[in-house]
Order: C-alpha cells, then sequence, then structure tokens
C-alpha cells in the first residue's frame, strides 16, 4: 500500500508540479524589476524571473528567467528554488535539484519539502536515508501538503515505511492532518480508524465525523462507511442513502448491490409490519372478547377463544390463570391439556399448570377405569368407565366386543390434529 503510494506520488513528482503561487497579482516584466532585483529584492527576483518564463510584457526567455528565480530562492522565496530545481532535474542534475528542493522546504515551501522527501527516499541526487525522507515528509504535511499526510499516516498504520510497529495513534494524527488540509483519503482513514480499528480507542462521533467529510470531498470509501455504521444501529433509511451515493460516485458494486439489498429489505418489512399490525388488531380484537367470557366467567368459552380461535399462547396463559384462581379449573375440557403440552411460550406458571392438571386427570382416570376379568377368562377383558348414562340412552354397552377401540397411535394423532387446528384457525398457516 505504501509503495503504491510512492510511486504515485513520484508520477506525480516526475510529470511536474505546478508551480506555487506567490501572489494574487499576475506580475508582468518592467525595467524596474530588474533593478529591484538586482539589489536584492526577493519578490522582485519572483516577479521577474516569472514574467520572464511566461512571457508576460517581454518576450519568454527560460535562461534569463532560471536566473531571476534562483536570486528569489537565495532571499528565502522557495517558489523560485521549486521551480529552478524541477528544471536541474528535467536537465539531468539530480544532485542540484534535490539541493534546491531542500533549500525551498527549509524556505517553507510544502511541495518543496514532498519532493525531497521522494528524492531523499529513492536517493535522487542524494544518499536515499528513509528517516531523514520521514523527516521533509512531517515538514510538508505540518505546511498542509495532504498527500505528505496521507502517506505518513498510512506508514504508521502498516509500520512499512519505518520498519518499526504500528502507531495507530501517530497514523490517526497524520490522518487527521490530511483530511484538515483536504485530502479526502486521509479523512476517509481518520474515520475507519477512530471506529475502534488498528487497536485505537472507538470515537463513534469522530469515526462518522471524518467519513462524512470523506464522503462530502467525493470519496465513495467515507459513504461506505457512513452506510455501514448506519446499518449497525439498523437505520436502513440513512443507510441506504449513503450507499446510494457511494455508488454514484465509483459505481462501486458493494455499495451498488447494498443499495439493491437495503431496498428490497426495506419493502419486505413494510409489507410485514402491515401484516404485523393486522394480526395485532386481530389479537386486540379477540382479547376483547377472552375479556367478555372471564367477566361472564364461562372459562370454557374463554379457553377455547384463546386457542382454537385466537392461537395466544399469552392469552392461553391469562385463561389458565384466571380458571386455577377462581376454583374453575375443571371447566376446562381434558383435549385442551392435551394440545397445551406441546406450546413453548405460555408463561413458566401456565406451562406448570398445564402438566399438573394433565397428570392429575391422567391419574383419576386411570383409578376410575377398572378392568375385570370377564366370563373367567384371563384373555377376554371388559372396560367399565365412571360415567354413567341415563336411563333414557340407548347406548348402553356391557361387553367389550359391543365398544368402539381406538389405537394409541390414533390416540397421539388425534392430539397432533387438534394443535394443528389450533394453528390453522388462529391464522398462523394450516400445517
Amino acid at each position: 500500500m505504501i509503495s503504491g503510494m510512492l510511486r504515485g506520488l513520484l508520477a506525480c513528482v516526475l510529470l511536474g508540479f505546478a508551480a506555487p503561487v506567490l501572489a494574487q497579482t499576475d506580475p508582468a516584466w518592467s525595467p524596474a524589476l530588474e533593478r529591484k532585483c538586482t539589489a536584492r529584492d526577493a519578490v522582485a527576483c519572483w516577479e521577474l524571473g516569472d514574467a520572464l518564463m511566461q512571457g508576460r510584457g517581454v518576450a519568454k526567455d527560460p535562461a534569463r528567467a532560471e536566473v531571476a528565480l534562483g536570486k528569489a530562492c537565495d532571499l528565502s522565496i522557495g517558489e523560485g528554488c521549486f521551480i529552478v530545481a524541477w528544471r536541474r532535474a528535467n536537465a539531468g542534475d539530480n544532485a542540484a535539484a534535490a539541493a534546491l528542493f531542500k533549500k525551498g522546504c527549509e524556505s517553507g515551501l510544502g511541495d518543496a519539502c514532498q519532493a525531497a522527501a521522494i528524492r531523499t527516499e529513492k536517493g535522487m541526487g542524494v544518499a536515499a536515508d528513509n528517516a531523514l525522507a520521514n523527516l521533509y515528509y512531517e515538514r510538508a504535511c505540518t505546511l498542509r501538503i495532504a498527500k505528505s499526510c496521507h502517506y505518513l499516516a498510512q506508514s504508521w498504520a502498516s509500520g512499512e515505511a519505518m520498519a518499526t510497529q504500528r502507531d495507530a495513534r501517530r497514523s490517526y494524527q497524520f490522518a487527521v492532518l490530511g483530511c484538515t488540509a483536504g485530502g479526502a483519503d486521509s479523512c476517509v482513514l481518520a474515520g475507519w480508524i477512530a471506529d475502534g480499528n488498528l487497536g485505537y480507542p472507538h470515537d463513534q462521533a469522530a469515526g462518522e465525523r471524518y467519513a462524512q467529510i470523506g464522503c462530502d470531498l467525493n470519496h465513495y470509501g467515507g459513504c461506505m462507511n457512513l452506510g455501514y455504521n448506519a446499518s449497525l444501529r439498523k437505520d436502513w433509511t440513512t443507510a441506504k442513502r449513503w450507499y446510494e451515493k457511494a455508488c454514484s460516485i465509483q459505481r462501486d458494486p458493494a455499495a451498488c448491490k447494498a443499495v439493491g439489498d437495503i431496498a428490497t429489505f426495506l419493502r419486505d418489512r413494510a409489507a410485514y409490519d402491515a401484516e404485523w399490525a393486522r394480526w395485532n388488531q386481530k389479537q386486540a380484537q379477540g382479547a376483547a372478547v377472552v375479556d367478555r367470557f372471564l367477566a361472564a366467567g364461562d372459562y370454557a368459552g374463554a379457553i377455547n377463544q384463546a386457542s382454537y380461535v385466537m392461537g395466544s399462547q399469552p392469552q392461553v396463559s391469562r385463561v389458565l390463570s384466571a380458571a386455577q384462581a377462581a376454583g374453575k379449573i375443571d371447566a376446562i375440557g381434558d383435549i385442551y391439556f392435551t394440545s397445551f403440552e406441546t406450546w413453548r411460550e405460555l408463561t413458566p406458571q401456565a406451562a406448570n399448570l398445564v402438566r399438573t392438571e394433565k397428570r392429575r386427570r391422567d391419574i383419576a382416570v386411570r383409578q376410575a377405569a377398572q378392568l375385570r376379568e370377564s366370563n373367567a377368562s384371563a384373555a377376554r377383558w371388559s372396560w367399565t368407565s365412571s360415567y354413567t348414562s341415563s336411563s333414557s340412552s340407548s347406548y348402553a354397552p356391557s361387553t367389550a366386543a359391543a365398544l368402539p377401540r381406538i389405537s394409541e397411535s390414533e390416540i397421539y394423532r388425534n392430539a397432533r390434529e387438534n394443535a394443528r387446528t389450533s394453528y390453522c384457525n388462529a391464522g398462523w398457516g394450516c400445517r
């Protein structure tokens, strides 16, 4: 990463920087400029050299311009040093160029410091010296050269250029300086580090602030980070907006896909929310019916409404507790307890009541039902129920052969069918 950036910086250098502007005026040649420059007027030398270099008010004369700019450089005009240094470099005199860039840096020109840093790091016209190069980069950064700040931020983030361990604190400091100097890359990096990366203490406010500056400077990475942070908060509308900007800046596949995914999610959630609202309305209406049954003391009707009609485990729990408190638990039929044993979201009190009551009723049935030997044969048995029909009933079986039989598997199947019916009636889907 660092070497890639270095190549980028070096490419800019080799192509040539635009000359920094010393003043807001547009100087043109006049005889007085030469006299003032001869009298060691630094600004006059700069204006004379610039006029001769650009042909403003006089024919272009690069040779005379270089002399005038060299005098400006000697008089601590860093821009003069910078231009003459590039002319020396283009002429192949790297040693003279390195010395002039150094002098321009010492005169306070950040571009000259960055050029001196690159040439010192690469050993162009001067002995290669990473430590000295880093000092030049730092001076360039303090003079608001954003690329030098970003280079240093990346160097400390990776430890590559420093041949040492990573230092998240220094990386963050240089990234902030680069962002302040208008470097979008540095803003994104500062925001990323502030989000708690590289072991840096997490500072959400700072992370989002720098990411947004980067996004405002049209760096898609800043927009991506803002979208990601918004998604962590489940603020999907805001996340979609940031991802949309990231997509529009660079057509980044990840950003564009995120826009589509969030749009689909929001559409599905709207449909889900509408369905959930209808469900809640239906449950509220059903709860009012349960209230009326309970007020009338009709616990059988209340449990039927809560379970088979509504399929509401909270309402079933409420009815069971109310029936137990009123001493009317026997009003609720056995079949309900068979079904409720499969329900897993009853309140702990209701679930315990279901288990206890079903066990009590099973024991009572077994005690009431008696097996007795028929016709003195151990192979034939009849069943006598505790239920006694009225004398007017035409159904009064006397032998086992006259009674209908049901297998154990059918008993369990019927229980499952009852549970399935409760789900179906409650609108949860007929399974």
